[in-house]
């Protein structure tokens, strides 16, 4: 059992907001986004719970951040500066590798929440979400402007992802894919393989995009989106997030509990868990090898 350690870091922009709450059982609420700084892991998720823990899950300890709304996404860009989003286009920054955490940004009128955030630079860097929400820096992400990129599509965005040295992709909503080859600075919308919703895409250490979604659907490609090719999931459950392992393994997880592993480099899946009925929104290695999934039931270890 994973046991709550409770701090009270306070941060000047806390002073003048709404703290979040702490409760004891944070690491077993709700979580939608998990990632690794250094020798820790941090999770986000609802009510404003941000967790982390030094030791793989064992002690939790939650920091208290200036906001209760439900944090979707976080991101590092080094050991030190990370990014959390939520709803009310909420955007939290740290500078301290998560121990503090300043609102740098919301909006509750454009009823937009976000989904997911990329840095490409220590100054350059984008925010996605709903209705074709999106939001960039170019100081760090001091400062946030909203932008319209994408013409009249107001597709969710749900994922984004840095594809080599300048190229972006972006899912979304009813197989909406978005592609840049400049940082961002020009946006293209490249035919999808799949009309419905895609949740999740991600990047290989070969250069290649795996991208997914809803009923299964998976596809691979390694021409930023100019052909695409289908793999077999062998599941009908939606997709959501996944992580290649040190040892190259690939990961996929989403609904019912689902757990898809690849062992050649992406290319086939087998199913090593679907038992537990409560969905998995993210994944993240720790530093002594074992996978964490963070989800409708809080911080779970995967068997493997």
């Amino acid at each position: 059992m994973a046991l709550l350690v409770f701090l009270f870091p306070v941060s000047e922009a806390a002073e003048k907001q709404i703290l979040s709450e702490y409760s004891a059982l944070a690491s077993k609420s709700l979580l939608l986004d998990i990632t690794r700084v250094a020798n820790s892991v941090i999770a986000v998720g609802e009510r404003g719970h941000v967790i982390k823990s030094d030791d793989c899950g064992k002690i939790w300890k939650q920091i208290i951040i200036p906001d209760r709304v439900t944090l979707n996404g976080i991101y590092f860009l080094d050991d030190k500066h990370g990014w959390i989003v939520g709803h009310d286009s909420t955007i939290l920054k740290t500078v301290d590798g998560g121990e503090h955490w300043k609102l740098v940004y919301h909006d509750i009128a454009a009823e937009q929440p976000l989904f997911d955030i990329l840095f490409v630079s220590a100054s350059k860097g984008f925010a996605i979400g709903a209705y074709g929400a999106y939001l960039e820096t170019r100081d760090g992400g001091s400062s946030w402007s909203k932008k319209s990129v994408f013409g009249e599509d107001d597709f969710h965005l749900y994922s984004i992802s840095r594809v080599g040295e300048d190229k972006l992709i972006i899912t979304g909503e009813s197989g909406a894919i978005y592609v840049s080859s400049s940082n961002g600075e020009k946006w293209w919308r490249v035919k999808s393989p799949y009309e419905g919703t895609l949740f999740g895409n991600m990047v290989l250490s070969d250069g290649r995009v795996l991208i997914f979604g809803m009923r299964g659907n998976l596809y691979s490609s390694d021409d930023l989106g100019e052909k695409w090719q289908r793999l077999k999931s062998g599941v009908d459950a939606t997709l959501d997030a996944g992580i290649e392992l040190d040892d190259k393994t690939v990961l996929l997880t989403g609904s019912a509990g689902t757990v898809l592993e690849s062992v050649d480099g992406g290319a086939s899946y087998n199913i090593i868990q679907q038992k537990l009925r409560s969905h998995r929104a993210a994944l993240v290695q720790c530093t002594d090898g074992r996978v964490l999934s963070a989800g409708e039931k809080g911080i779970q270890q995967i068997s493997r």
